[in-house]
């Protein structure tokens, strides 16, 4: 703004000597683009729009007028510049809502600051109102305190002929700029560039037509039915996407502002912990956990735009792009008078629900449930999870049997090998059944046992035992997903006895092979004398009878070396690789080893295990 405006000057010197016809004309500098979408007007009401995407730049764009205004009217020989501005930061009226004279009026936090710096009779008042001490307690001011404290002595020194850019003294190496944002924070009244000096009117009128003539704003409106979420996307596709959170957050509190609802209140009751957070030091912070991306399926999203996803596919029970979720979440809060109060607890507690499946913590079968489908990455069931939670206490056995029969089909269908891509349409079909029964737990279990076909069914126990004792999952359903289904047969196992120590999470686990992936070379297992035992231990190599789990991987040589005990060259005995297993893992599935009569582990005894692991896998992931 200082660049055109100080062009300008240049160009009133110009003229004098050779005309304004002789010069080119003079370059506008684009600010950047808005996008906006009217609100329904209503009589004695100001025609309004709501901001969509360039909240920042509009807020700052008046900011600085309104820092202009009242510097230029705090000089007389600055009146009529003064009065041309007026009309620039306040709506004329007459209106019936008082906040219609505003300009820019926030639908959330900052309104109380923006409506006093409107009404500010000083720079001195807005200091006192916003101090940065109080006793020997320093203060925060408002950043939108802090943007106009810092135009508003930014323009009177351009009036005075010091510019932001020029150097604070001539003999250190720090602008005006930087001495001036040193200041607002830190000083009760910040520094005056060029005090001392005259303002110059001529300088003040080239501000103001660069303000006028010489800035470029990009405005879009939308039409009532234009989905904003995929236009500002489109428009910015290469700068910070748009969180759909933003735009369900805007459009929610701007109903409350419509409404005339106590917007403020309603905002720190039940939104502020989404944006906010207050760290160690007991400062206020973006709350980053919400901000943090996750992946579903091949794609990352923000957190808090998943959990609105998994949201609005629940509440309006049908399928939603990602891309789509304000318009979704938009059409179906429209349907009806939202009590505006009940509806953000109930997104408060629905997003409780969503970190807990999430980010799981303790070892309920809540979290255990969390932890396992996260690993299988079955993120379309998260509906079905939120409807689940929501209706029934954390206590409830109808939960846990909901919870336990989810798991169960998910389960069965990974070790089974079956797609996964038909679950969209098979839980958004549950949704709309669970809704409408009156015992959800029931319905859940009836309508998947009810399923058939390899792309939707659960699996039978002569189908699940066939895959859990022939399936090579290590390499077919991938370590991490093999050891999430064997973590969870040991956190089940440790719930029957009662155990004190918590399951190591999945992180902290490796999955072993008991029979060495490279048992040809190692020398310590003998093939028995059969035409096919090559081909028989390699099928049975990578299933689950030869994995378990360690909490400490072995090194090579134990991991390659013999099963039981040998004695070595020096007469010392040297430990094998059972009793390695045991001595690096608590896990109960690994006692499984030190109960074991054989000194061998070959074919048999893999299948052996195998059983032994099928038994509790049934039991565990049951169809009953």
């Amino acid at each position: 703004m200082e660049d055109r405006a100080e062009c300008l000057l240049g160009r009133r010197e110009l003229e004098q000597q050779a005309g304004s016809h002789q010069l080119a004309p003079l370059q506008k500098h684009f600010l950047g683009s808005v996008v906006l979408t009217p609100v329904v007007n209503a009589f004695g009401r100001v025609k309004a729009y709501e901001v969509i995407d360039g909240q920042q730049r509009t807020t700052t764009l008046h900011l600085l007028m309104l820092a202009f205004r009242h510097v230029s009217g705090a000089h007389p020989e600055l009146e009529g510049v003064a009065r041309m501005l007026d009309g620039m930061i306040r709506n004329p009226g007459p209106y019936n809502v008082e906040s219609d004279y505003h300009k820019v009026w926030p639908t959330k936090a900052g309104r109380e600051e923006i409506a006093f710096l409107d009404a500010a009779p000083s720079i001195e008042a807005v200091c006192s109102e916003f101090p940065v001490q109080s006793g020997r307690r320093r203060l925060e001011r408002p950043l939108m305190v802090l943007a106009y404290l810092y135009l508003h002595r930014a323009i009177e020194g351009f009036l005075r002929g010091v510019s932001s850019g020029d150097p604070e003294y001539a003999e250190i190496d720090r602008s005006v700029s930087d001495a001036l944002i040193h200041s607002v924070r830190r000083e009760s009244l910040p520094c005056r560039p060029g005090e001392g000096d005259p303002v110059r009117s001529e300088r003040a009128e080239c501000l103001f037509m660069a303000l006028q003539d010489a800035v470029q704003v990009m405005t879009l409106t939308l039409e009532g039915d234009d989905d904003p979420q995929v236009i500002f996307e489109t428009l910015n596709a290469r700068g910070e996407p748009l969180l759909a959170s933003d735009l369900i957050r805007n459009f929610i509190f701007l109903d409350a502002a419509r409404r005339q609802l106590p917007v403020d209140k309603l905002y720190s009751q039940h939104w502020q912990d989404f944006d906010e957070q207050v760290d160690s030091r007991n400062k206020v912070t973006a709350n980053r956990y919400w901000r943090e991306k996750e992946r579903q399926g091949r794609i990352t999203y923000p957190r808090i735009d998943l959990f609105f996803y998994h949201l609005t596919v629940l509440r309006r029970r049908e399928e939603t792009k990602v891309s789509h979720v304000f318009q979704g979440f938009k059409e179906w809060w429209q349907r009806e008078m939202r009590d505006l109060d009940g509806e953000l607890a109930r997104i408060v507690r629905a997003a409780e629900y969503f970190r807990q499946l999430l980010s799981p913590d303790g070892s309920g079968a809540i979290a255990e449930f969390g932890r396992l489908i996260k690993v299988l990455d079955v993120s379309t069931l998260t509906p079905v999870y939120l409807f689940l939670r929501e209706r029934y206490s954390d206590d409830d056995p109808d939960l846990e049997a909901a919870l336990g029969a989810l798991a169960s089909y998910v389960v069965r269908r990974a070790v089974c090998g079956y797609t996964t891509k038909n679950y969209n349409r098979i839980f958004l079909r549950l949704l709309e059944l669970m809704q409408a029964g009156e015992e959800p737990a029931k319905v859940l279990s009836g309508y998947l046992k009810g399923l058939g076909g390899h792309s939707q069914v659960w699996p039978t126990d002569a189908e699940f035992r066939e895959a859990w004792m022939h399936r090579p999952v290590y390499v077919e359903l991938r370590p991490a997903r093999t050891a999430a289904i064997l973590r969870a047969l040991e956190v089940a196992s440790r719930g029957a006895k009662h155990e004190p120590q918590p399951v190591p999470s999945i992180e902290q686990l490796s999955v072993e092979h008991v029979l060495p992936q490279g048992w040809a070379w190692s020398g310590h297992y003998p093939l028995p004398e059969e035409s096919e035992a090559t081909a028989t231990r390699n099928r049975l190599l990578h299933t689950f009878g030869n994995l378990t789990l360690l909490t400490k991987s072995l090194n090579s040589a134990v991991s390659n070396g013999p099963f039981a005990d040998v004695e070595g060259d020096d007469g010392m005995r040297k430990d094998g690789k059972r009793t390695m297993i045991c001595r690096y893992s608590l896990l109960s599935m690994n006692s499984y080893f030190q109960a074991l009569k054989s000194d061998v582990w070959g074919e048999m005894q893999m299948v052996e295990r195998s059983e032994t692991l099928l038994a509790q896998a049934l039991e565990v992931w049951s169809r009953d």
